[in-house]
């Protein structure tokens, strides 16, 4: 009989050699095989080996013909009629979302996630002896608009016969989209989630990993019963960053470490193939950083992604690369930050920068909210009961003993805190952190708490505080007035109080470019203006806040906005109705670029410049207390416009 030759997945450490023995699952013979050294000394990698051997048999989901060296993969057994309908799908779907329709992708792909391919075992009689049909599911994979945009597809298995599994319609990813879609869907009504019905979902997300899980070690020979088909290229960390978008603190962290793990894997598995790109890894690790998630699980992909960054820079034998969303981007500098536990994660800069991208691309957050709440509506809202509130007496939420544990403390309190990245920064800061020499404080000394009426932004920020166990802060979903008024009560004193990039009102002339505006969508997000009531910082709001901070001494405000008027008007505000003095800056701005289209326009209309001693040309918070905008705008090479407040007396 001729040899024949057949491609299986083997795990090898990386102190192996490269010529190793390998005995045959398929039958007692030994056999030799060819793989690669492992790219990472820090995990043992799954490599493709070609061994050669004498009988036809199946392994993983690969096939041998009658013909010696051929190999067959389930898509030549698909009709021309199914596979003309699956491309027709695909196309559809490249082609709706290089337009920007974002919405029609999104239902074509849940009608391609539908489809199921089911091939008779009598076909394969001849490379194969099992009594089950094999099921496949198609799995698309989208490419930049830099490599021409498109999609391809494959078919993935949905069952393995080798185990006898039963076809579950459990999927981590779909799961934590429905996660994501049960919180966006109370947001929607205004009312707290059912968190019995969340830890629900989370729970059937466990039981899926740990599925999962049980099956790794099967899965040196036959990948399709591992966690690589359903959690495939940067799934995994996808599916960590929506969970965390939900607020899930998951039971000892355990769905987190696994889906790192299973990312580690995937990088393992592609991350140093030409076909990966450096941004594709970059995507991968920034997502887990994004999601707030720490640990050795997390450290050790953060090293593996810096491994195959490491190989793309040798292949390019350049330090940097040119992307068409970053431009240049100096990789050795984000090589060592992964390699340093303690550099990368959700305070540095591309972390930052990408929760920035994902707040403000208003258009496609929106459609991708909206699916998600369609997703749980309609997949997994008959299995819940109905959304109600848990947490909207105002009461509760102010029990100040119940907080803290130490109610004396001094207060930091962030109004409009958002995703609370600037709070979650400033509870971790050191004693000595640096900050503006007007204000002193000692970060490790203070309560925090964070305001917001986004309650996505306030689940979000709660999550990853607990994940952190910082007992010190705190966040709450209220009108930034009716939390102020609150604070009168708080035992201790008010140190700083913190507006950071509130919402902008729409900068327009008169009311038919107000209405023009809003017509064509521009800035139809936006307050109306900046005397509507729409606007958070007004005149009560900021005579509230000096009502607290002057109880005691010491007591600042800080104002930030990169809208040059928004600055101007806050700081106006605050000094002639407000009863606010502004700090004068040694290191004050004393000149400034009108670099965006809306500080064009407000200097053409005559407005008042963010120039003079009142505004600070440095931070005035410490490095690791940044929000996401001012890192956007200091990428950007953007002006952030900060004032310091102290009450008159």
């Amino acid at each position: 009989m001729k040899s024949r030759v057949a491609a299986v997945f083997l795990t090898v450490a990386s102190s192996a050699s490269t010529t190793l023995a390998f005995q045959s699952p398929m039958n007692n013979n030994h056999v030799k095989y060819y793989a690669p050294k492992a790219v990472s000394p820090y995990a043992s990698v799954r490599v493709l080996a070609f061994v050669t051997y004498s009988s036809c048999r199946r392994y993983s989901s690969l096939y041998l013909s009658a013909t010696d060296n051929e190999v067959f993969t389930p898509t030549h057994l698909l009709s021309a009629e199914k596979r003309n309908e699956i491309e027709t799908l695909v196309r559809q779907r490249s082609e709706a979302r290089w337009n920007g329709n974002y919405k029609l992708a999104d239902e074509l792909r849940d009608v391609i996630d539908q489809i199921c391919v089911t091939i008779s075992l009598n076909r394969l009689q001849s490379a194969i002896d099992l009594e089950n049909d094999l099921e496949y599911k198609v799995v698309t994979t989208d490419l930049p608009r830099s490599q021409g945009g498109g999609s391809t597809w494959e078919l993935q298995p949905v069952n393995n016969p080798l185990f006898n599994n039963a076809k579950s319609e459990d999927n981590v990813l779909q799961l934590a989209h429905a996660a994501l879609g049960m919180v966006v869907s109370s947001s929607e009504r205004g009312v707290d989630v059912n968190e019995e019905d969340l830890d629900a979902l989370v729970s059937r997300i466990e039981a899926r990993l740990q599925t999962l899980q049980q099956r790794k070690a099967m899965s040196t020979f036959f990948p399709g019963t591992a966690a690589a088909g359903e959690l495939h290229g940067r799934k995994a960390a996808d599916a960590a960053f929506w969970l965390s978008l939900a607020g899930v603190n998951a039971r000892d962290n355990f769905i987190y470490d696994e889906l790192a793990k299973v990312a580690s894997e995937e990088l393992l598995r592609f991350g140093s193939n030409k076909s990966c790109r450096a941004k594709d890894v970059l995507h991968i690790v920034e997502r887990f950083a994004m999601a707030g998630i720490t640990g050795p699980s997390v450290n050790n992909l953060y090293n593996i992604a810096a491994d195959c960054l490491e190989v793309k820079m040798m292949n390019n034998a350049t330090d940097s690369i040119n992307d068409s969303d970053d431009g240049s981007i100096d990789y050795n500098i984000i090589i060592k930050s992964l390699r340093d536990d303690d550099s990368f994660g959700l305070h540095s800069d591309r972390s930052l920068l990408g929760l920035w991208r994902f707040s403000t691309r208003q258009r496609k957050q929106r459609v991708f909210f909206e699916n998600a709440a369609k997703h749980f509506d309609g997949r997994y809202g008959k299995e819940t009961t109905t959304l109600h509130s848990t947490s909207d007496d105002k009461a509760d939420k102010y029990e100040w003993s119940k907080l803290f544990k130490d109610s004396s403390r001094p207060l930091v309190v962030d109004v409009g805190c958002g995703m609370g990245v600037s709070l979650l920064g400033l509870a971790t800061a050191a004693s000595d952190a640096s900050n503006d020499e007007e204000i002193q404080i000692d970060w490790n000394e203070c309560n925090f708490i964070g305001v917001d009426l986004s309650r996505l932004g306030i689940r979000f920020a709660r999550g990853v505080s607990q994940r952190w166990g910082l007992d010190n802060l705190k966040f709450v979903v209220d009108p930034a007035e009716e939390c102020i008024e609150r604070l009168s009560s708080y035992p201790g004193p008010i140190k700083l109080a913190m507006i950071q990039f509130p919402t902008p009102y729409r900068y327009t002339e008169d009311r038919d470019d107000v209405e023009a505006s809003v017509a064509q969508g521009y800035n139809a997000q936006l307050p109306e203006d900046s005397e509507s009531g729409c606007f958070m910082v007004t005149e009560n709001l900021l005579h509230l806040i000096q009502g607290v901070l002057s109880r005691h001494q010491d007591g600042r405000l800080v104002i930030q906005s990169n809208c040059e008027d928004v600055a101007v008007r806050m700081k106006n505000i605050a000094e002639t109705r407000a009863g606010f003095k502004a700090v004068k800056f040694t290191n004050s701005v004393t000149s400034l670029d009108a670099v965006t289209q809306r500080a064009q326009r407000w200097v053409a209309n005559g407005g008042d410049r963010a120039i003079g001693e009142s505004f600070s040309s440095l931070p005035l918070l410490p490095m690791i207390g940044r929000t996401e905008t001012e890192v956007a705008c200091s990428l950007d090479g953007k002006p952030v416009h900060r004032c310091l407040f102290v009450p008159r007396d």
